[in-house]
């Protein structure tokens, strides 16, 4: 699996999230995680041939997404699913917004976080591609800036979802189209959508 490095982004720092009812899953071994990681085929969650921008921020491994060129088509870019899964969460959260989980099997999770509009509900099954809402900038963290709040999590603690929006989350180093995104306050720019 190739590994992304990033430049130091000069945009600033997203307000934390907190999740409902995250539980700490204490810290994931990066070597399972990577093994894990490589026998998925997750995608960006934007429409094919698509640049954008990911920075992990001061909550790294989550990544937040703004559509490039100088986030131009961010707010109420068609947002779809990194992969094939069942919807298991799809609600409003004062501090996150409109938020969706994707159930993808084998422990894994997608979490999309301060979205314009939910197009999904729980129980909902989606192929990889489908639309499952559009990007915004709802809920108080996300400091009425339009980006997607992204995070990839496994279900460490068994108990049916991965806990999201905090530092001891379940969420793990994001991967795309094979490669791996991570590293404290990295920027990558131009990262072009293969959801196709």
């Amino acid at each position: 699996m190739k590994k992304r490095t990033g430049i130091v982004p000069a945009m600033i720092l997203m307000a934390g999230l907190a999740a409902p009812s995250a539980s700490a899953a204490g810290t994931h071994d990066a070597t399972a995680t990577d093994q894990r990681a490589q026998a998925t085929n997750f995608q960006l969650p934007f429409t094919c041939g698509d640049p954008w921008r990911l920075d992990t921020w001061g909550h790294n491994p989550a990544l937040d997404m703004v559509a490039e060129p100088d986030q131009h088509g961010t707010e109420g870019a068609p947002l779809l699913a990194s992969e094939a899964g069942t919807v298991n969460l799809s609600f409003w959260h004062d501090n996150a917004g409109n938020v969706v989980q994707i159930d993808h099997g084998g422990g894994y999770f997608t979490t999309y976080i301060h979205l314009e509009s939910r197009s999904v509900e729980v129980g909902d099954t989606v192929a990889q591609g489908a639309g499952i809402g559009f990007v915004g900038r709802t809920g108080a963290g996300a400091n009425d800036h339009p980006h997607l709040h992204f995070e990839l999590g496994i279900d460490a603690d068994g108990d049916g979802q991965a806990s999201w929006g905090a530092a001891d989350s379940e969420r793990v180093n994001a991967v795309f189209d094979g490669v791996e995104y991570a590293g404290a306050a990295q920027t990558w720019r131009d990262v072009v959508s293969n959801n196709c």
